[in-house]
C-alpha cells in the first residue's frame, strides 16, 4: 500500500468516526513518508476530536514549524487551545488565522467565544457579528465538530439570556437566533 493510499484510508476512517484507527493510519502514512504537513494537520484534527489536546497542539505546532504561514495550522491550534481553556493562546492563534484568511467565519465565532471567556464582551460581539455573515453550514459544522466543550458554549449562551443579556442588546434578533442555533447543535 502506498503512503497516499494509507492517507486516504485514514481519511475514510476519520469520516466514519473511527478516530483512533484514523490516528494510527495517519501516523503510519507520516512515518512512511507522506506529506508531513497534511499528515500532521489531519492527525491533529483527529486528536482534537478525541479530546487529546496536547497531542493536537503538538501536531499543529509541527505544521507551523514546517509552514509558518499555514492558516489552518493556526486555526486548528486555536481551537485546541479554546477547548483546553487556554483562551489567551487561542486568541493569539485565531488572530493569526483570521489575518491570513478573513473568510473563515468559524474563526470569528471561535475567537468571539475566547473573547467572551476573557470578559471582552464588546470585542466578542464584533466577532459574533462577523461570524453571522458566514454560512450556517460552515458554522454549524464547527459547532458539531468542535462543540464538545459544552461549558464554553453554555457560558457564551449566558450572554444571550433574558431580554437584557449583554449580547441581546447589541445583536439583532436574527443574529441572536443564528448564534443560539449554532450553539445548541
Amino acid at each position: 500500500m502506498t503512503t497516499t493510499e494509507l492517507f486516504h484510508e485514514a481519511q475514510t476512517l476519520f469520516i466514519d468516526g473511527q478516530l483512533k484507527e484514523s490516528i494510527e493510519k495517519f501516523t503510519r502514512a507520516h512515518d512512511e513518508g507522506y506529506d508531513p504537513v497534511r499528515s500532521y494537520l489531519s492527525r491533529g484534527v483527529a486528536y482534537l476530536k478525541t479530546g487529546e489536546y496536547d497531542k493536537a497542539i503538538d501536531d499543529f505546532t509541527a505544521v507551523l514549524e514546517l509552514e509558518p504561514d499555514n492558516d489552518r495550522g493556526y486555526y486548528y491550534r486555536g481551537i485546541a487551545f479554546l477547548d483546553e481553556g487556554d483562551y489567551e493562546c487561542a486568541l493569539e492563534d485565531l488572530n493569526h488565522a483570521i489575518t491570513m484568511n478573513r473568510e473563515r467565519g468559524t474563526a470569528f465565532l471561535a475567537r468571539g467565544l475566547a473573547k467572551s471567556q476573557l470578559g471582552r464582551e464588546e470585542e466578542a460581539v464584533r466577532d459574533f457579528k462577523s461570524a453571522v455573515v458566514y454560512s450556517d453550514v460552515e458554522v454549524g459544522s464547527f459547532a458539531n465538530t468542535f462543540g464538545s466543550n459544552h461549558t464554553l458554549f453554555e457560558r457564551s449562551m449566558a450572554l444571550l439570556e433574558g431580554e437584557r443579556g449583554p449580547l441581546r442588546i447589541v445583536l439583532t434578533a436574527e443574529e441572536v437566533k443564528k448564534l443560539e442555533k449554532w450553539m445548541e447543535n
